[in-house]
């Protein structure tokens, strides 16, 4: 295993950090794995990630598998959030995993929910409401599977097909969404969330506390 870091434009090199609770540290030496099965990050509206996924290049970390990581140890200790036992405490870990066995992104903001593709399409869909109403029964439930967690991008495909109104959301979130645009090049001198996928269960990473 590499201690993963990656060349900025600039000459630098990007570590990446995570911090876990004091009676993960034991396993997480030993090694872990992407997560088995997609996880919806719980922080957007379930339509805003359903919209990304489907807008995400191949090249780009699935957030469904997502790890999160932080640029360093002190915003890693401020972006905790895992469950704490009584008597534990999270220590900051560096990433240790082969840097070519990995996609990684950042965004230009802390946390996603902050990002601006998120209020676009609550405007879309404010401005489309009478719309949404008039639909029939059966495109009713057609258009509400948008709505529905973990949306695959075939599944949204083909929904977009069917529905008007969704291929119309689907193209304004195609010619106006600066998500996968802005989070194409990782900095670290940038706060903004960062987060990486394994290129294939078979990949493990490990954390060293530092």
């Amino acid at each position: 295993m590499l201690e993963l870091k990656f060349n900025m434009q600039q000459g630098g090199r990007m570590e990446l950090f995570r911090a876990i609770p004091s009676n993960q540290i034991a396993k997480a030496r030993d090694g872990l794995r992407r997560h088995a099965s997609a996880r919806v990050p719980s922080n957007v509206p379930y339509v805003v990630d359903n919209l990304w996924e489907w807008l995400r290049p191949l090249s780009m970390p699935s957030r469904r598998h997502a790890i999160y990581a932080s640029p360093t140890p002190e915003s890693a200790l401020a972006n905790a959030s895992a469950p704490l036992n009584a008597g534990e405490h999270y220590i900051a870990c560096r990433v240790i995993v082969d840097p070519g066995h990995i996609r990684i992104a950042q965004l230009p903001v802390r946390d996603a929910r902050e990002h601006p593709d998120i209020r676009a399409v609550a405007r879309w869909v404010s401005r489309n409401g009478d719309a949404f109403t008039a639909l029939g029964f059966t495109e009713k439930q057609q258009v509400g599977l948008l709505f529905m967690p973990g949306l695959k991008r075939d599944e949204l495909e083909g929904l977009l097909l069917m529905s008007p109104l969704v291929e119309q959301l689907c193209s304004c979130v195609r010619e106006t969404s600066t998500f996968w645009s802005a989070a194409s090049t990782p900095s670290e001198v940038s706060e903004g969330e960062l987060f990486f996928e394994l290129i294939d269960q078979f990949v493990t990473y490990r954390l060293e506390p530092v």
